[in-house]
């Protein structure tokens, strides 16, 4: 359909199109927009999408109401990344992007944003801005009574990024504040942002099970983040608790236990 366009194409990641000029068409929105609709409507809704990103002129600084984040893990950071970007969730960098009219553009160094700093206050308080993911509550253990998590789904590409916003989606999801122990989150593809509010030690339990759920997710989904699950405290500091790969679950004990005292001291605290 490309060369219909008058472009020729390689595939970048299973999750953009390199166009023999040097630009890169990523496909997430795409690929969401196909998921919804019955297959005899992709042809129209593929040419349709291709011929807006190739009209995209990615030479064009975007106007600050269009900046965001998205994330990236550390591979693909490495190898395009040219600036210090912020780093939420350790080894996933909240790259600066922009959308445009049916796509958006990452940017790998600053060249086209100008002020890194301004940038990112204009693209946090965008992301925040943006309408609020679908919110979905279930135990991910029926066995366990406090595993409880909050599935927040977004429609755009901006889901997990949206873990940058992290208590202003606690207080106008969940309607809470960010407690001072902090909360479980995961990542686990571009769309998805998990939650996990932490009450007693049944926390750990719920972090396995977390992460042998967002590894399923992360490998299994299109456009996979990470498969690993994190601590966040309320002044946005991030630790990994539970590592996931394909032999199994890591806990890093010092994480668990640094989370497993803070809710003891919570609940001491409650009692005097």
């Amino acid at each position: 359909m490309l060369t219909d366009l008058g472009h020729s194409s390689s595939v970048l990641d299973s999750v953009a199109l390199t166009l023999t000029d040097g630009r890169e068409l990523g496909l997430d929105n795409l690929a969401r927009t196909l998921s919804l609709m019955p297959r005899k409507r992709w042809p129209r809704a593929v040419r349709d999408q291709l011929s807006t990103l190739i009209a995209i002129r990615p030479d064009q600084p975007p106007a600050p109401a269009d900046l965001r984040v998205k994330l990236w893990p550390k591979e693909r950071a490495d190898r395009l990344l040219t600036y210090d970007a912020l780093e939420p969730l350790p080894g996933l960098f909240a790259v600066l992007a922009a959308q445009g009219k049916g796509a958006s553009h990452e940017f790998g160094e600053l060249a086209l944003i100008g002020d890194r700093d301004k940038a990112y206050d204009a693209a946090l308080s965008n992301l925040a801005g943006l309408p609020l993911p679908r919110h979905t509550r279930r135990r991910v253990d029926p066995r366990v009574g406090g595993s409880w998590v909050e599935f927040l789904d977004s429609p755009d590409a901006y889901g997990a990024a949206r873990v940058t916003v992290l208590p202003e989606l606690l207080r106008r999801v969940l309607g809470t504040g960010f407690p001072i122990h902090g909360v479980l989150v995961a990542v686990p593809t571009k769309f998805e942002l998990w939650v996990h509010v932490p009450v007693d030690e049944e926390a750990i339990h719920t972090a396995l099970t977390m992460a042998w759920l967002a590894h399923k997710t992360w490998s299994e989904e299109p456009y996979p983040i990470s498969p690993n699950v994190f601590l966040v405290s309320p002044d946005m500091d991030a630790a990994r608790l539970v590592t996931s790969d394909l032999e199994g679950c890591d806990v890093n004990e010092s994480v668990a236990l640094g989370l497993l005292k803070a809710l003891e001291a919570g609940r001491e605290r409650e009692a005097s």
